[in-house]
């Protein structure tokens, strides 16, 4: 998808929930269930969502849009093939 529309669908899902961008974390990776279940300690029946990007550059960025929109996150140096955007509801079980 392209960054636009990833965005829009990003902002869709996160309306339908109460809270402000702080409320949620956004991050991009190779590998979903490594980074949403065992990084995170993400469960799954959260509210979470991802979109694969078109390329990892548009990946990279609409991570920065929501950075800049306060979400939480980590942004790294960009890996070649990091194309999955996810974006979850923080909790007192997720890390962070």
């Amino acid at each position: 998808m392209d960054y636009r529309t990833v965005i829009k669908r990003i902002e869709i899902y996160m309306s339908k929930f109460e809270g402000d961008y702080s409320d949620w974390y956004v991050g991009i990776t190779k590998d979903l269930d490594a980074e949403l279940f065992n990084l995170h300690k993400f469960e799954e029946n959260g509210i979470w969502i991802s979109f694969g990007a078109d390329t990892d550059k548009v990946a990279k960025k609409v991570e920065k849009y929501f950075l800049d929109k306060k979400t939480a996150g980590n942004p790294m140096n960009l890996e070649e093939g990091t194309r999955i955007v996810y974006v979850y509801k923080k909790n007192s079980k997720t890390t962070p």
